[in-house]
């Protein structure tokens, strides 16, 4: 594993990332779906997703900023040459041990995802990213040009993201009020505990950023890639989301095609 990490507040969110792995793996222990997820990927992957991984089999993808890895054991048990690339080394530890429990065979980087200068050029069929990966990034075009950089021309590039508006309400139970605008990006400073799901005050600083649908397309677009599919999918609303945003789409996924 080896790692490229200049950005200070990339740095700063390293350091609590892995002072919250040990707690992120009990919650996805307790959850059970990496033990499931490679043998049935509809757990993870929306209908729209697995269209455009009916043909993966064989192929090489990357996962960026891959966490808990629930997305590269799925893509795994499709039969895909999996490579997953997280900034923390703890996760990667931790996704490392239960990938050899479910007997996959899988490359772990350690890397952020704006400085991917150990893979290279134009080496994967397909990156797939997404979850809760943008919000920790301060540089989103300079990440989705390391994602293309490593596509190879005409591969698919897959952007399956928390949907912004789900980022504007304040947390409270019984009303949605908003808690910050739309348009600002950030950077949102906090000092938090070891718990990413269930936050609280507490001694590692973090940062986050606020993009937009707009940046999202935009990003990809001046990455060099064509956008074939855009699609909101999801209604769940977990406990830890706290308002009640039951109607609001879950994930914003965009499916691009880098230019030949």
């Amino acid at each position: 594993m080896s790692s490229n990490i200049s950005n200070e507040m990339h740095l700063a969110n390293k350091k609590r990332w892995e002072a919250s792995a040990q707690r992120w793996a009990e919650c996805a222990d307790s959850r059970g779906i990496w033990k499931r997820c490679h043998e049935d990927p509809t757990i993870v992957f929306s209908p729209t997703v697995l269209k455009y991984l009916s043909n993966i089999k064989g192929k090489r993808v990357a996962v960026l900023g891959s966490g808990d890895n629930e997305a590269v054991f799925a893509l795994a048990g499709l039969g895909a040459q999996v490579t997953s690339v997280d900034i923390s080394a703890k996760q990667l530890g931790f996704a490392a041990e239960r990938a050899k429990v479910l007997g996959l065979s899988i490359q772990f980087v350690q890397s952020d995802v704006t400085n991917l200068a150990t893979l290279e050029d134009a080496q994967f069929d397909l990156v797939y990213t997404g979850g809760h990966v943008a919000v920790w990034v301060s540089e989103l075009q300079q990440y989705y040009r390391e994602a293309t950089r490593i596509l190879k021309p005409g591969g698919w590039f897959l952007v399956d993201e928390y949907h912004p508006f789900r980022r504007v309400w304040k947390q409270i139970p019984n009303a949605l009020e908003v808690g910050n605008d739309y348009y600002h990006r950030g950077p949102y400073k906090y000092a938090m505990g070891d718990d990413i799901l269930y936050q609280k005050a507490g001694v590692h600083t973090c940062y986050e950023f606020h993009w937009t649908i707009g940046d999202f397309i935009n990003a990809v677009i001046q990455a060099g890639c064509q956008i074939r599919e855009i699609d909101e999918h999801g209604t769940y609303v977990g406990d830890w989301e706290v308002s009640p945003m039951q109607g609001l789409p879950e994930f914003f996924l965009i499916v691009s095609q880098k230019q030949i």
